[in-house]
């Protein structure tokens, strides 16, 4: 998915499984303050694939979220999730061509917070809305272990 923050075009890279898993960890004592993400009236475009190739409406409030949530972390956990997101992103280069982001431990754009916290949460937004959109399929997992615990 690309987008736009400021004069610069970005794309939300996919994180493998186990990253975001590691994020979702890191953010779970925090997870009520992301409700802006599951609630917001974004609207998440898809390609025939699933996956997520733009997104409209306002980012205004899913970045309010997001920085509620940061607050809330510690400065390890902080810099984890927003460097695990850097790090699946990348920034078009004005001869064409596609960069990373942040690649081996160095951020390779130099980045304001806002612009920051943008592309952190573009790069959520298309990483982790099915985890958040199948939670309730996981409401199964219950009925099946009373099931295992009581045979």
């Amino acid at each position: 998915m690309e987008f736009s923050v400021k004069d610069r075009v970005f794309r939300a890279g996919k994180m493998d499984a186990f990253q975001q898993l590691h994020v979702v960890r890191r953010l779970a004592p925090c997870l009520g303050k992301l409700a802006g993400l599951a609630g917001s009236d974004l609207e998440l475009k898809k390609d025939d694939a699933g996956n997520v190739v733009d997104v409209a409406g306002d980012i205004g409030p899913v970045v309010s979220s997001l920085a509620e949530a940061v607050a809330a972390l510690s400065d390890a956990d902080a810099e984890y999730v927003i460097n695990a997101c850097l790090e699946a992103a990348e920034c078009k280069n004005p001869g064409g061509g596609w960069a990373p982001v942040r690649k081996g431990g160095a951020t390779m754009y130099s980045l304001s917070l806002p612009a920051m916290l943008t592309i952190s949460a573009k790069v959520m937004a298309v990483n982790l809305s099915d985890f958040f959109a199948d939670l309730p399929s996981l409401s199964g997992l219950g009925g099946m272990l009373r099931k295992v615990s009581h045979g």
